[in-house]
């Protein structure tokens, strides 16, 4: 992919990124302002601030021991290692991620940590389900995650979002006591701060979904450019989202009914994302012609075995 274009799409996430935080950390001033005043405004955000400066990101170990995921050794899994570390010196990752195994049939995968300690999970559905080269492409789709630090900045927004919630119970309790002497004394009352009271934890879950799903498309972008192309990752959201393996699923997938509403989604709509790769298809030329016979050939990572595992 040209390298302009790729600096000015990074930028451009970048901004987003930074927009989104400050606007959900403005929000949270503005609550701690009408809930408690000036000064424990001031203190709220110092304190914020403080916590995404020396807050550690969650272990690994501890994340994965959550989602009972099992770690596997090269011995486990050599070609899933192998994949793991080309992938890895192709971000320019310095430390390895530790791998793990999801023991779900469901085809999932995520990412947990930073570019100093981090683990990707693949669960045993995703493996059985995906070629090789597609299970490179949802892997180099979480590096790009752990390349870009996106776990702390979702952590930082959460934490934005909580604290959010908190204030708004507060505040709305502080208001239902308070309400009666207020009709006893016929005070005019300001209705924006209380919408703002009432409305805010909304208003930031919203931001924070937002944020979440420009992760998601800057790692979509990160995955095309560390496989050298964004076919292994439509191929692979494809068969994951409409269950249609093969030519026709590949070319033509059938969109399944949505089971939930598109604004609360964590994630893009999958046909989302995949129109969004595609229309960088043009700046790989020479993958677009002959996609699926080139991924395999520039992309061997894993080997010529559909369950390089023997998972099931």
């Amino acid at each position: 992919m040209n390298q302009t274009r790729l600096t000015q799409s990074r930028l451009a996430h970048e901004l987003k990124t930074v927009l989104m935080i400050a606007l959900m950390a403005v929000l949270l001033g503005l609550l701690a302002y009408i809930v408690a005043g000036a000064v424990i405004a001031v203190l709220v955000l110092a304190l914020i601030a403080g916590a995404y400066a020396v807050g550690p990101s969650m272990a690994p170990r501890l994340a994965m021991r959550f989602f009972k995921a099992r770690s596997l050794s090269y011995l486990d899994a050599p070609g899933l290692h192998q994949m793991l570390r080309s992938l890895s010196s192709r971000a320019g990752l310095e430390n390895l991620p530790e791998l793990y195994l999801i023991p779900s049939p469901t085809p999932a995968a995520f990412a947990v940590g930073d570019s100093d300690k981090s683990a990707v999970a693949l669960s045993a559905g995703l493996l059985n389900r995906l070629e090789p080269v597609e299970i490179a492409g949802v892997t180099a789709h979480e590096i790009s995650h752990i390349r870009n630090n996106d776990m702390r900045a979702m952590w930082f927004a959460m934490l934005i979002s909580r604290v959010t919630d908190l204030l708004s119970m507060a505040g709305q309790v502080l208001l239902i006591i308070t309400l009666p002497m207020v009709l006893i004394s016929q005070v005019t009352v300001s209705w924006l701060p209380i919408a703002l009271l009432i409305m805010a934890p909304s208003l930031s879950y919203l931001v924070q979904l937002g944020l979440s799903r420009v992760h998601e498309f800057k790692a979509d972008l990160g995955s095309a450019e560390i496989m050298g192309s964004p076919e292994p990752l439509i191929s692979a959201l494809a068969k994951i989202e409409y269950g249609r393996p093969g030519f026709l699923g590949y070319w033509f997938p059938m969109k399944r009914p949505e089971t939930e509403s598109v604004l609360f989604r964590t994630h893009p709509p999958t046909a989302e994302r995949i129109r969004r790769l595609k229309e960088i298809r043009p700046h790989y030329p020479m993958l677009a012609r002959d996609s699926r016979r080139t991924m395999h050939r520039r992309v061997p990572v894993i080997g010529n075995s559909r369950r390089p595992m023997g998972l099931t």
